[in-house]
């Protein structure tokens, strides 16, 4: 895999664990409402996945994520790009 490839996966990656967190914190989850005669409410909510799997898929591809960056940063400290610093970027305008 490319470094190219490896960062547009950790992006893959991110968004994917972030629908899993959105889901879990959000989304998995029915909701009915029952309404009594003397105004008692009463809120049943029910799980639409299991929250066990869930969990494990959100750790799942936080662990992957840990692993490309690793995988990324392993490789940007041993490769050398072809680059020379132009300085007078930093000079201030007269």
């Amino acid at each position: 895999m490319t470094i190219s490839e490896a960062l547009t996966y950790s992006k893959s990656l991110f968004n994917r664990h972030s629908e899993l967190v959105g889901l879990r914190n959000e989304n998995s989850k029915k909701e009915r409402r029952f309404f009594g005669s003397n105004a008692e409410k009463e809120v049943v909510t029910e799980p639409l996945y299991n929250v066990k799997e869930l969990d494990k898929k959100i750790n799942t591809v936080a662990k992957e994520m840990r692993l490309i960056d690793m995988a990324i940063k392993a490789a940007n400290a041993t490769t050398q790009i072809n680059y020379t610093q132009d300085e007078t970027v930093w000079d201030s305008i007269e």
